[in-house]
């Protein structure tokens, strides 16, 4: 889990990492907030939308809500309280919980694709 004391360098920073840390993939969260899309063309406005240098393709106040129901709300909510000079909440135990089990459904999946790996790796060898 993140620090409660890790500085963000901005919005961006904060909703990457809040990415990084559920171990979900950008595909996944990508079809959440561009529902109805593609998967590949909603992963390419997602990457655009979450790169500072981008200028075509901008996240609206529903979809970090989305970002953050996906993954983790801190990250953002502690960059915002940084920014304009709040201290950071503590955490609730419910929403402790439900990082934990965040966290540990990424882990799962993490798993279970680096097993299909091994199996087609073990397959190429035989």
């Amino acid at each position: 889990m993140t620090s409660n004391l890790r500085p963000y360098e901005d919005a961006y920073d904060a909703l990457n990492q809040s990415i990084a840390e559920t171990g979900r993939s950008r595909k996944e969260i990508a079809s959440k907030v561009y529902p109805g899309r593609k998967i590949e063309t909603a992963h390419s406005l997602f990457s655009r939308a979450l790169t500072p240098e981008n200028t075509d393709v901008h996240l609206t106040q529903e979809m970090i809500e989305t970002i953050m129901e996906a993954t983790r709300p801190d990250d953002y909510v502690f960059y915002l309280c940084d920014k304009f000079g709040f201290d950071r909440p503590p955490r609730k135990p419910a929403a402790l919980e439900t990082d934990i089990r965040l966290n540990l459904q990424g882990m799962q999946r993490q798993m279970i694709e680096l097993v299909k790996k091994m199996e087609k790796l073990e397959k190429v060898r035989a």
